[in-house]
């Protein structure tokens, strides 16, 4: 019997033999990038985030609300998505992730226990990290050593600071001084020796260390008292967040000047300054002020 004659290849047939075949693409947990890769774990992402913002004993800033009226509706899917992809990174439930977040200005942050526990938690330390407490209690002078060692280092590293340094508005710094001041170490340890973990995680208590200068219409400066995330709750609650607790200090604006006169209106530093008490406030020029000597009048 004749044997057959191999049927002819074509060119794009001897093209695609020369491509090598393609590995499956392997999924890594610690490579921040990789689930938005992954199409599998990314559609489960959304599925879990989309649960989360439909469930009622979730945060408000995570829940989506339906169209009220002339009041449109809020998907906060791609809210949650965040809660639930940085849970994952985290290797955390993203259900308990969420009930320990927050948002300010724009930015998404958690409470202090919880970046606390994933320090611990990060698989990065030989042991969890140990606070040593010194000085009196229920003074500024109170301090915590923080101290712990990086797994394949033989060294132990170390980050130090009082109440008076890194105490805030929070009242739990009055309550319960020395839980707080390890909450914060662990947190300046973490930015210190391992701030990949941090990136830029914003922290509840954290809030009220920060001054609001806000400018109005006419150019006053106006300088809001630092409030902690129970305020700042309380506040959207009763629908008052938009009045500061401390009247805000204020400087007016600049009146015309002519070329060449000094210009003594207070900058925002100066403002903010005034604030917290720094310095006394600039005096303002007066639009009233009497012409100086060589000056011609009108």
């Amino acid at each position: 019997m004749a044997s057959q004659a191999p049927a002819p290849t074509t060119g794009n047939e001897e093209q695609k033999a020369l491509i090598p075949a393609r590995a499956a693409a392997v999924f890594d947990a610690d490579d921040p990038v990789s689930l938005y890769m992954d199409l599998g774990v990314f559609e489960q992402l959304q599925r879990v985030a989309r649960m989360m913002s439909e469930a009622n004993l979730v945060p408000a800033h995570l829940r989506s609300t339906p169209a009220v009226g002339s009041k449109p509706a809020e998907d906060k899917t791609a809210d949650c998505f965040l809660v639930a992809a940085q849970a994952f990174r985290w290797r955390m439930d993203p259900f308990s992730v969420a009930q320990e977040s927050f948002v300010t200005s724009g930015k998404l942050g958690f409470s202090g226990k919880l970046i606390a526990g994933l320090i611990n938690a990060s698989g990065r330390l030989q042991e969890n990290l140990e606070p040593i407490y010194s000085g009196e209690k229920g003074t500024p002078q109170r301090t915590v050593r923080i101290v712990g060692r990086l797994r394949g280092s033989s060294k132990d590293r170390e980050v130090e600071g009082t109440v008076g340094q890194w105490q805030t508005a929070n009242e739990k710094w009055k309550s319960m001084p020395d839980q707080m001041l390890f909450y914060r170490g662990a947190r300046e340890w973490a930015r210190r020796h391992m701030p990949e973990v941090m990136l830029g995680i914003q922290v509840d208590e954290e809030i009220g260390e920060a001054v609001t200068l806000e400018r109005s219409s006419t150019g006053t400066f106006v300088a809001h008292a630092p409030r902690t995330l129970d305020q700042v709750a309380e506040q959207l609650e009763s629908g008052t967040a938009a009045t500061p607790e401390t009247p805000p200090t204020t400087t007016p604006a600049p009146p015309s000047r002519e070329p060449g006169e000094d210009d003594d209106t207070p900058t925002p530093r100066a403002a903010v300054e005034a604030f917290v008490g720094r310095t006394a406030p600039p005096a303002a020029a007066s639009a009233a002020k009497p012409p100086r000597q060589g000056r011609l009048q009108e």
